[in-house]
């Protein structure tokens, strides 16, 4: 059953790529770097050719140690840390020149939540370095009351629901949504009694939003959905 929107919100959660992230342009552009630069020096034999940009965002919102090695054939996937540690080191090249970008209007809605007195969370399933440079690159602790990443290396019971959960108690708050465009959102959501608001615009499927209390299209249609409770 799906928790609805409930009033007064203490707390909003939010999902990284797909959702406050357009990585579907540079991140891409990462992966398919380093898949390019792996297979000119050898260490990907029998691959020709990089996975198509649609393979490659349809993984978006995977756990890394999951992300690399479904990207790779069952051959090759003992060298998924390279990819992912190559695909890691574009990303930052990328956010540090300017490349990488927010959905427009995204800083603008974190500041109105703010403003009316949430109290903001970004947790993502993706890893600590890429957390940090994302951070960094557009000063999200002005905005952020709490950041956490299931990292570069599975852990039993690290995952984004544990994380949100985590979160919740740290800030000792209870009602709020968690924001995303993954089927990992909506499963965060349901666990901590959170009610889930799913991105259409990111990269998830329509089945992925089967327990959405709101669908939106568009980051900037967020408040006008929160303070209409």
């Amino acid at each position: 059953m799906r928790p609805p929107l409930a009033a007064p919100l203490e707390v909003a959660c939010f999902d990284m790529d797909g959702t406050l992230l357009n990585s579907g342009v540079f991140g891409v552009r990462a992966i398919t770097s380093a898949f390019e630069s792996l297979i000119a020096a050898g260490r990907l034999p029998g691959l020709k050719q990089p996975p198509p940009p649609e393979l490659i965002k349809a993984q978006i919102g995977k756990p890394p140690s999951q992300f690399y090695r479904d990207l790779l054939p069952a051959a090759l996937q003992e060298r998924a840390h390279e990819l992912h540690a190559q695909t890691t080191r574009n990303e930052l090249a990328a956010l540090a020149d300017g490349s990488g970008g927010l959905f427009e209007g995204t800083l603008d809605v974190l500041d109105t939540l703010k403003q009316r007195g949430l109290r903001l969370m970004l947790v993502s399933n993706c890893s600590q370095a890429y957390l940090d440079g994302v951070v960094a690159a557009f000063k999200l602790t002005r905005w952020l009351d709490y950041a956490r990443c299931v990292g570069d290396h599975p852990e039993a019971g690290r995952n984004k629901v544990s994380l949100v959960g985590a979160g919740l108690r740290l800030l000792s708050v209870r009602q709020g949504v968690m924001v995303g465009d993954r089927i990992h959102d909506g499963e965060a959501a349901l666990a901590n009694g959170l009610s889930f608001i799913g991105c259409t615009y990111g990269y998830g499927r329509s089945d992925e939003f089967k327990d959405a209390a709101a669908l939106i299209d568009d980051i900037r249609q967020l408040p006008g959905i929160l303070f209409s409770v």
